[in-house]
């Protein structure tokens, strides 16, 4: 929201600008130049933006593993998101069965349909800190991929264990020292034919080693965004289907766990279909 009024501004003032120094008005087409001028104002205001946006991002080590969120980062990594996704013309609506810890961090599941899955978690999330463990490829998005450096992102190579051990550890320590909530798909990659992918046991450990509080979401809808776009609205749909706490897993073992997630998200997408 941040951004777009800023980017509403820039354009704004850019047109009345243009229109008052530049073009007269008061002959024929001359009534639609600041109409025109406001959509080439937006154009410069959004240019704008993601210049700043990139200028604040350099101090920002791009290889660098941050123990800690720069609150300033994970602010506008929330709110550049929520713009990317309010022009991508996504609708979410969250049916929540239980409320999401406020008092301590947690980790974080979902399913995984689309690149866009992340990106709403963030914006619906992001403002009270969610680092993701994501591949690495990620981090060689232009100016995003400093953002989420700074926001505590984790990048996880799936084919290397000890270092994706390494991670697991790092994203425990994050919820384990009340520093941020960690979000993961435990598919390890996006389902290419929506149907739910079997899920990495491993990233459970997270939650015990950490004894955080594992919130069980599922997604239905976001594998039609990219389609849609630009003509249609994409409505999408977020549950928060269950929360649970350490007592509730103590004496489980990271697979016992990761079935349990696995079945409660399955009957969620059974139930949305």
């Amino acid at each position: 929201m941040v951004v777009e009024i800023l980017v509403l501004l820039i354009a704004t003032a850019f047109s009345v600008l243009i229109t008052y120094f530049g073009v007269p008005v008061g002959h024929g087409y001359h009534y639609f130049a600041p109409i025109l001028l406001w959509i080439a104002g937006y154009i410069v205001g959004v240019a704008t933006m993601w210049c700043v946006l990139f200028l604040f991002t350099l101090p920002i080590d791009q290889k660098k593993q941050r123990s800690k969120p720069l609150k300033w980062a994970s602010f506008w990594l929330t709110e550049s998101i929520a713009y990317i996704n309010n022009h991508a013309r996504i609708k979410t609506h969250i049916d929540s069965k239980v409320a999401i810890p406020q008092n301590e961090r947690y980790l974080l599941i979902a399913n995984h349909r689309s690149k866009f899955d992340p990106m709403i978690l963030t914006q619906k999330y992001g403002h009270k800190d969610l680092a993701f463990i994501s591949k690495p490829s990620n981090f060689k998005i232009p100016i995003g991929a400093r953002f989420m450096r700074g926001a505590c992102y984790f990048a996880i190579d799936r084919y290397d264990k000890m270092q994706s051990l390494q991670v697991m550890k790092g994203a425990a320590e994050l919820i384990k020292n009340q520093v941020s909530n960690v979000g993961v798909f435990p598919e390890g990659t996006r389902s290419e034919d929506c149907q739910l992918g079997p899920f990495h046991e491993g990233v459970f450990n997270i939650a015990i080693w950490s004894k955080a509080p594992i919130v069980v979401t599922s997604f239905m809808g976001t594998e039609k965004i990219a389609k849609n776009f630009p003509l249609h609205r994409t409505k999408v749909t977020l549950k928060v289907l269950e929360v649970i706490y350490p007592h509730d897993y103590e004496g489980m073992t990271p697979k016992a766990l990761s079935d349990h997630c696995y079945k409660v998200i399955r009957d969620s997408l059974t139930d949305l279909n």
